[in-house]
């Protein structure tokens, strides 16, 4: 469970800060990563790694889920990595260090909450019904570009191994020859649940803006940037309420197993006499 001590620190350091929502999210810039693992926590996800080493290993209760946080002196590489299930069922996500933490956790929210029992859509659908611009190849893949041309998602179909896994990048602006000022990427793999891809294609295209304190907001042109306000109380409200949600869905214990009581000895019958 997240400690008092744990919560003071978060809520200390958000008092009384300036700052401003933004949007699109995806170009908000990364946030705090105690978003993501604090929530996590209060789900029940334990962290069986050193408390004073710099990565962080968090898993789930039913140990079929872990999560890596690592990180690095450049923010393109990944910082975020989650590795689900096991055999043929297992698959994987990255995310670069410049994410967005609601965006990764849009992933990670799915990991402690209920599956639904069915999938309105695809990936691909809910970005093009946003307004994203959807192509597709003579092999049937896919290209998806956000309206102000900085995100762009590609799933490859490759003749040798058939297909890939979503790939989204994220930059200032992309050229002919890809990326050009790189902001963050991530990495889907291709047997990633598809409940688990609507939640990301679903934030991605979230218009509702995310607050950053003033001297955490990037200078892109395509951000907006709202009127800066004290979004301190505001931070931690939504903080608090999030992980009240998060504990609701943290497994309950499992009943401790009672011995049964011991059976009293057998009296020996007695012999009868001819």
């Amino acid at each position: 469970m997240i400690t008092r001590r744990q919560l003071d620190a978060f809520t200390n350091e958000y008092a009384s800060k300036l700052g401003s929502p933004l949007s699109p999210r995806y170009l908000a810039g990364p946030g705090d990563p105690r978003h993501i693992t604090h929530a996590l926590c209060a789900a029940g996800w334990s962290v069986p790694c050193d408390p004073l080493h710099p990565v962080i290993r968090m898993q789930s209760p039913d140990q079929q889920h872990e999560l890596v946080f690592k990180p690095s002196a450049q923010y393109t590489r990944d910082w975020w990595t989650v590795h689900s299930g096991h055999g043929p069922d297992h698959w994987y996500a990255t995310f670069s260090g410049s994410t967005p933490v609601e965006i990764v956790a849009a992933l990670t929210d799915t990991l402690f909450r209920p599956e639904p029992e069915k999938v309105q859509e695809d990936f691909a659908a809910i970005l093009a019904e946003r307004g994203w611009e959807h192509t597709t190849d003579e092999l049937g893949g896919h290209r998806i570009v956000s309206p102000d041309r900085t995100t762009v998602v590609e799933q490859r179909i490759s003749p040798s191994m058939g297909r890939c896994g979503w790939e989204i990048e994220v930059a200032r602006c992309h050229g002919p020859y890809g990326p050009e000022g790189l902001l963050w990427r991530a990495s889907l793999d291709v047997r990633t649940p598809a409940h688990v891809l609507s939640a990301m294609a679903t934030a991605l295209a979230d218009p509702a803006p995310v607050p950053r304190p003033r001297f955490a907001i990037d200078e892109s042109p395509q951000l907006a940037v709202g009127r800066e306000i004290e979004i301190g109380e505001q931070i931690v409200t939504a903080h608090q309420d999030r992980l009240v949600e998060a504990r609701r869905h943290r497994p309950t214990a499992a009943p401790v197993a009672t011995k049964p009581a011991p059976s009293a000895p057998a009296v020996p019958r007695p012999a009868h006499s001819r």
